[in-house]
């Protein structure tokens, strides 16, 4: 152990008293899975020398790639700094497009893996993943998504059991937030339906009762834990987080292997023993062409899922957002009423008389039929989210068929009810955008 907690003292830089210095970024804020991960090994390294200067600075922002990118910037050529990194930073490189790669690193080791945990608050209704997958699956934006960054982990577990269960992953309703603390918060405090995180993030409000685990994403049950696994609950998937740690760019052979080896020290030390036991973490631990060629293979391995969640994404038709049925329904019922007013006028005003019998014949013309339509349009949209989509947009129809001189009222009335509800079903079952339902539905 002495012999390898000497190794890295020639790479490490020293404070005027001769204390040994090391910075270890976390590239999130405080409370989530990175800032963990920097703050147990600043513990074990400490243990292991406990004059040794560690610190940790948290980066936050954009699934790791700020902390990223101001890593390999600030710290080039520093033998005496580490950056936390993991599957989070390497999705997150991809979907936001970053300039600044896992290329531009040195690597050094893996350390750790976690799978994930989907959890809801104990007063949910949400008793099973049963239960959510079934709401998710009839109203894709009512069920909230809490995690890490865009991109990362938390994001792609929920839109891969989004894609699983037949939900297009483009409509998952994702809440991002910088850090687990912040995550936590938000679920315990009912501000999201669900969170997904890693198992070591939700532990001890799922150990006190505040939350409810409802699937786990490993291939086999936690212990300790009582949910089952995804595929248990019927969710073919498995999906795994993991985490290492990098060199800046710059800096040489010898204080590549010295940092290797301090970090190979720390692994081997009781410390870090015991916050693997604490923390539930498996030890994934490899280093030097093993850990290069790892990186390359989750690189491309990651790439692949993105562009098919992205594919997905691309399918949806241009202007049609399935985040909301709202935008699309109004779009449609304008139509509708546009194409009565073009009607009205290929007819020409006054050519449909009304049965002077009917009460219906002091029926609008000219100028009020117009008003009459305008007006039936506008209401469309104060009625849709009280009533739905299907009553708003058959008045729309009825008002329209009036406005040009109808006196079959109820005809027209069952008539708009038949085509207001086929086009529910076309964007619903076809497009996948569903339309309000109104307020008076659960």
């Amino acid at each position: 152990m002495a012999l390898g907690a000497a190794a890295w003292l020639p790479a490490a830089s020293a404070t005027s008293t001769g204390a040994q210095t090391l910075t270890i970024v976390a590239p999130a804020a405080p409370g989530g899975g990175w800032d963990q991960t920097a703050r147990a090994m600043q513990r074990a390294l400490h243990d292991l020398d406990p004059h040794a200067a560690v610190q940790v600075e948290n980066v936050p922002g954009a699934a790791g790639t700020v902390g990223l990118a101001r890593f390999v910037s600030a710290e080039r050529g520093r033998p005496d700094a580490l950056l936390v990194i993991g599957l989070v930073m390497v999705s997150g490189i991809a979907m936001n497009g970053s300039a600044v790669s896992l290329a531009d690193v040195t690597p050094i080791a893996r350390l750790t893996g976690e799978h994930e945990v989907i959890v809801v608050p104990a007063d949910s209704p949400h008793r099973t993943l049963q239960d959510l997958v079934a709401t998710l699956r009839r109203a894709p934006q009512s069920v909230s998504w809490g995690g890490g960054s865009a991109g990362g982990t938390d994001d792609l577990l929920a839109r891969l059991l989004a894609e699983a269960v037949g939900v297009p992953p483009a409509a998952v309703n994702y809440v991002a937030f910088s850090g687990g603390g912040e995550a936590l918060a938000a679920v315990l405090g009912g501000q999201v339906t669900a969170g997904v995180s890693g198992y070591g993030e939700f532990a001890q409000s799922i150990a006190t009762g505040q939350l409810r685990a409802l699937a786990t994403s490993a291939p086999a049950r936690e212990p300790g834990l009582d949910a089952p696994t995804l595929r248990e609950a019927g969710v073919p998937l498995d999906l795994a987080n993991w985490r290492g740690v990098v060199a800046p760019p710059g800096i040489s052979a010898a204080e590549q292997n010295a940092l290797t080896a301090r970090v190979r020290a720390m692994v081997a030390s009781h410390a870090w023993k015991e916050t693997l036991r604490r923390t539930g973490w498996s030890d994934l631990y490899s280093d030097g062409p093993a850990f290069r060629q790892f990186l390359l293979a989750e690189q491309s391995r990651v790439m692949a899922v993105i562009a098919r969640l992205q594919a997905g994404r691309a399918a949806t038709p241009s202007g049609v957002t399935p985040t909301s049925g709202t935008a699309p329904a109004v779009a449609v019922t304008l139509a509708a009423g546009l194409a009565a007013l073009l009607v009205w006028q290929r007819r020409g005003p006054g050519r449909v008389t009304p049965a002077p019998s009917t009460p219906l014949s002091r029926s609008p013309g000219g100028s009020s039929r117009v008003a009459a339509i305008a007006a039936a349009c506008l209401a469309q949209a104060v009625l849709m989210p009280l009533v739905g989509f299907v009553p708003a947009a058959a008045t729309v129809f009825t008002t329209g068929a009036y406005a040009l001189g109808s006196t079959r009222l109820r005809r027209d009335a069952v008539i708009g009810v038949a085509v207001a509800g086929a086009l529910a079903l076309l964007f619903g079952a076809g497009l996948h955008v569903p339309l309000p339902m109104g307020a008076w539905l659960p």
